[in-house]
């Protein structure tokens, strides 16, 4: 089933081979069948997930989590004012959801998430806050689809770079979508917010040598960079750089945060995806959060040349046909 022309086509278009490496057999049909995305998510196996690979202190994950709320809240404004259903994917302990559920009572949400105790806090702060508009579950997307409830936005908030780490990468971003395209109703849309940057800075150096020296001058940081590069290779180019610097700050659980890959999938991998999904791309968006350029200023002193090309969060909606 895997190697249906169709899932092939899929992949060779969102994640070229490396150079040198055999093309595969050519592709003479790649014609999106009916139901999709049901067929691309069984194909292979399931999805794996950070379950099995336990964050180390909850409690300083989910206060990390949760400090950026109003930022986050920013991907209420791309929820169409039409819609009245919407899923959250990976909701954790309903942080998000909950505060949207607060500021749409007019709306119904549902949270899921892999973990047993994110849904059981999630469920109790429901409570607490005597919220009639949402609820929370311990499922997987997938098992959504054979559930007859169809949504008008499917939210993916700082989660599918999870996904990609501790899945099986770029494939398991591809199953998510094609599941959320799926479980949408026609007219609807799939909202990203997460850590995305553009495919050129992945071909550029430009000051990065300047940078590098910079951070090397600070032992403590210098020993993640070193780590980091073991996992992922030199920094050496504008995206390796800016991966660095979206993570070194996090000791607490640095193990964990160290081989996590924040920025997997690029603004142009993402936009393919959603082309072969025949979905139309109505939205992208990227900055750099004013917190994160005043502390890479405060701690490496970089200067605006060098800044001007970081990036920290992208937004995406893509809306499904009708």
């Amino acid at each position: 089933m895997w190697d249906s022309p169709y899932v092939l086509e899929i992949m060779r278009s969102i994640e070229p081979p490396d150079p040198g490496s055999s093309p595969g057999p050519a592709t003479t049909n790649t014609k999106r069948p009916a139901s999709a995305g049901r067929f691309v998510t069984t194909a292979r196996c399931c999805y794996t997930t950070w379950m099995e690979h336990p964050v180390s202190n909850k409690t300083v994950y989910l206060e990390r989590m949760s400090k950026p709320l109003q930022e986050k809240l920013r991907v209420a404004r791309y929820i169409d004012p039409a819609a009245t259903n919407i899923l959250d994917v990976g909701c954790a302990d309903g942080t998000v959801t909950l505060a949207l559920a607060t500021l749409f009572p007019e709306k119904q949400f549902l949270g899921i998430d892999l973990d047993e105790e994110f849904v059981a806090i999630a469920t109790d702060r429901a409570k607490q806050q005597k919220l009639t508009n949402v609820r929370f579950e311990r499922t997987y997307l997938r098992e959504l689809l054979s559930h007859t409830e169809r949504y008008d936005s499917v939210l993916f908030v700082s989660v599918l770079h999870e996904f990609f780490t501790y899945g099986e990468g770029i494939s398991s971003v591809l199953k998510a979508m094609a599941d959320a395209e799926e479980i949408l109703r026609p007219g609807g849309d799939i909202v990203i917010r997460d850590m995305i940057l553009l495919s050129y800075t992945k071909q550029t150096d430009y000051l990065i040598p300047e940078m590098r020296t910079k951070i090397a001058s600070q032992s403590d940081i210098e020993a993640r960079a070193r780590d980091f590069e073991t996992h992922f290779g030199p920094i050496k180019t504008i995206y390796a750089m800016n991966h660095f610097l979206l993570k070194y700050m996090y000791a607490e659980n640095w193990d964990r945060e160290c081989v996590e890959h924040y920025v997997p999938v690029t603004f142009e991998q993402y936009e393919n995806i959603f082309s072969l999904l025949g979905m139309e791309m109505v939205l992208r968006d990227s900055y750099l959060l004013p917190f994160l350029r005043e502390k890479w200023l405060s701690d490496f002193s970089f200067t605006e040349d060098e800044l001007a090309p970081l990036a920290s969060t992208g937004f995406l909606v893509a809306r499904k046909h009708t």
